[in-house]
């Protein structure tokens, strides 16, 4: 989740620098954030079923945050470009990204750590 973010960040701030939209731009930056939801989707619903609550968790806030990022864009795309839409999908963005680092520092199945040795 965390490369599919940081991915669909790099095409918006591309979309940003650019003075009109490339079809081909915007349609990759809309394509990626719904696969990126797609993803976070799946890792809440099925994948993180077998992990602890801590990443488990931490799916659900990157879920929601590519879902409100994804409505953000929608109403950005459609309602006039305004800065309130930008400044939330930017700042989901952030969420988004934030969360799936704490996946990876907090992941692992049950009773496995992936990235931080717990004391026992």
């Amino acid at each position: 989740m965390l490369a599919m973010f940081l991915l669909t960040s790099a095409v918006g701030g591309s979309l940003a620098s650019e003075s009109s939209y490339l079809a081909v731009t915007l349609a990759s930056h809309i394509g990626l954030a719904l696969v990126t939801l797609g993803i976070a989707g799946y890792a809440t619903s099925f994948v993180g079923r077998s992990y602890r609550a801590l990443p488990r968790a931490s799916a659900g806030v990157a879920a929601l945050a590519a879902l409100g990022a994804t409505i953000a864009g929608t109403i950005f795309l459609l309602d006039g470009q305004g800065n309130p839409a930008l400044y939330a999908m930017e700042g989901l963005a952030v969420v988004g990204i934030v969360a799936s680092l704490a996946m990876i520092v907090v992941g692992g199945p049950a009773g496995k750590s992936s990235a931080v040795p717990r004391p026992r």
